[in-house]
């Protein structure tokens, strides 16, 4: 998943982020709410926040891939129509692109290069990039492969479907932008009135976490947040 996502991190790095993360968050919580099982609330919380900065990470890079995408298979498809054989296109592609589909075609490139199957490099590339319409390009042309065909205008019908895929995902984000924020809005309310709160009067939402009872209000609160989280986004999340 780092590899995935392009950084520049080591395991280890990762684990000593989250652990840094853990414990800041923890003397906050026990500074600024309550000691003791209480206080490590936000510790978990910014815990999670190296993974989920991973995972968003990875998911930019992966929608820019898939933005890249068409133009790459129109080039491959250029270059088909001009006499090159189908693994050099990964090699011009891997020239003439932008990153990041530059570098993953670039790896492709070498390791047909170093003797690997052309079947097995293009495999190890949809593995290494989970894009659904990348999926379909390896499928479309590992199954050319095996049967036989017009590559190349199977490429560009190929193009074309993404490119209107891409368009109408464009359209319905524009169109669900004001439920995802007002998703972001409602979760991030709850935390930043209790932050004032405390500031303006220190201890005065203590109860809640020393009080059985508030303690209780607490992990209703945090289940109905994260039910309201995940309806939301079945709302605002189209799959086609």
């Amino acid at each position: 998943m780092i590899e995935q996502a392009d950084l520049q991190w080591t395991v280890g790095r990762f684990f000593f982020a989250t652990f840094a993360a853990v414990v800041v968050g923890a003397a906050f919580g026990n500074f600024w709410i309550a000691t003791g099982p209480s206080g490590w609330i936000p510790g978990l919380v910014l815990g999670a926040a190296p993974y989920v900065f991973l995972l968003q990470k990875r998911k930019l890079r992966f929608r820019r891939f898939a933005e890249q995408l068409p133009e790459a298979i129109d080039l491959i498809s250029r270059s088909l129509r001009a006499g090159q054989a189908l693994p050099t296109t990964m090699e011009i592609v891997a020239q003439e692109a932008e990153d990041p589909l530059r570098t993953e075609f670039r790896r492709t490139a070498d390791e047909q290069s170093f003797g690997l199957p052309f079947r097995e490099a293009m495999i190890n590339l949809s593995r290494r990039v989970p894009v659904q319409d990348l999926q379909c390009l390896v499928t479309a042309i590992l199954v050319q492969k095996e049967t036989g065909g017009n590559l190349a205008q199977i490429l560009d019908k190929t193009s074309y479907v993404i490119r209107e895929r891409i368009r109408v995902e464009g359209q319905m984000r524009i169109r669900t932008a004001q439920g995802r924020l007002t998703g972001w809005i409602l979760c991030a309310l709850p935390f930043a009135m209790y932050f004032a709160m405390n500031v303006m009067s220190p201890g005065y939402g203590k109860i809640l976490f020393e009080d059985p009872a508030g303690q209780r209000w607490v992990i209703y609160a945090l289940i109905l947040m994260v039910a309201g989280i995940f309806t939301i986004r079945r709302i605002v999340t189209l799959k086609f």
